[in-house]
C-alpha cells in the first residue's frame, strides 16, 4: 500500500508505528538532503512529523530509520525485533 502523506515535498516511503508513536522515512529527489526519517505522534493524527534526520543517501537513512525504530521498542519494553539470517528470502516458501 503506497503512503500518500506529504511533509515539506518529501513523501513518506516507509513507515513503522509501534503503540503511540511512529517512525516515517520520507524521500524527497529535489531537496538537497532527499531523505528524511522522522517521528509523528497518535495525537497529531499521525499528519505531523518532528525530530527530522536528514541525509544524502538512501542507505544512510534506511539504517537511521531501522536504530531509531529499535529505540522506540525499548523505550515501550518490547523485545528487539529478530534478525533475518543473511540470504533469507520471504518469497523462498
Amino acid at each position: 500500500m503506497a503512503d500518500d502523506r506529504v511533509c515539506e515535498g518529501y513523501h513518506v516511503i516507509k513507515s513503522k508505528r509501534i503503540k503511540d508513536v511512529e517512525i516515517v522515512l520520507a524521500h524527497n529527489p529535489k531537496a538537497p538532503s532527499p531523505y528524511v526519517t522522522w517521528k509523528s505522534y497518535a495525537h497529531r493524527q499521525f499528519k505531523e512529523f518532528a525530530y527530522g534526520n536528514y541525509f544524502g543517501d538512501r542507505e544512510s537513512a534506511e539504517k537511521d530509520f531501522r536504530r531509531r525504530v529499535e529505540e522506540l521498542r525499548q523505550e515501550y519494553g518490547l523485545p528487539p525485533k529478530p534478525r533475518k539470517p543473511p540470504g533469507h528470502d520471504d518469497m523462498a516458501r
